[in-house]
């Protein structure tokens, strides 16, 4: 995947960021499609952001049978370094 591609996935949404923080600081790496917050975004650009960041790899999408619920799994990605000095950043700024 080339940078351009990356950086899109990545940083093309103002929710984006906060999404991916939440998942990062979750004590859980697997999480149901409607647990991030809705003060995050609203629920279908939740469900987008999601999507995105399963292309970039940074979670993955489970379906299991018999349940309607929609699971995303957090990844080992290096990605998330990124999202991890975006997050140290913002915290360095809000001083």
């Amino acid at each position: 995947m080339d940078a351009t591609r990356i950086s899109e996935l990545l940083f093309g949404r103002a929710c984006r960021l906060p999404i991916a923080l939440w998942i990062l600081g979750s004590q859980k790496d697997r999480f149901y499609q409607s647990e991030p917050p809705e003060s995050l975004a609203a629920r279908t650009a939740i469900r987008q952001e999601l999507e995105r960041l399963a292309e970039v790899g940074l979670v993955y999408k489970e379906t299991p049978d018999h349940e309607n619920r929609v699971y995303y799994v957090r990844t080992t990605s290096p990605l998330w370094e990124v999202i991890r000095v975006a997050a140290e950043v913002i915290e360095q700024l809000d001083r």
